[in-house]
């Protein structure tokens, strides 16, 4: 996942301003999607709850509340491409042994 530095620039670059607000509305998601990501890459790394609240000047619980949705989005999205990316190697797979 790349930081959201497009819809940053869409969203400064912007010279009218409802479509400003637009952008910086898309901004506004693409930093929660990012800080989601990156309290999901700290919890890998064996960070807690604490130190993520701490990182972020708020609770570990207001930490948990405002991010778990984004990280669970986040594994979901994971899980899906695995599938996906299995399927296709199964279908792969079947397509060879039906050419023989």
């Amino acid at each position: 996942m790349e930081p959201p530095a497009g819809a940053w620039r869409r969203a400064a670059d912007e010279r009218d301003p409802l479509a400003a607000l637009a952008a910086a509305r898309e901004l506004k998601d693409e930093l929660a999607r990012w800080e989601a990501h990156l309290a999901r890459k700290a919890l890998a790394d064996g960070e807690t709850w604490e130190t993520i609240g701490a990182a972020l000047g708020i609770s570990r619980q207001a930490a948990w509340e405002r991010l778990r949705r984004g990280i669970a989005a986040e594994i979901e999205a994971d899980k899906e491409r695995v599938r996906a990316q299995r399927e296709r190697l199964v279908e792969k797979k079947r397509s060879a042994r039906g050419s023989k």
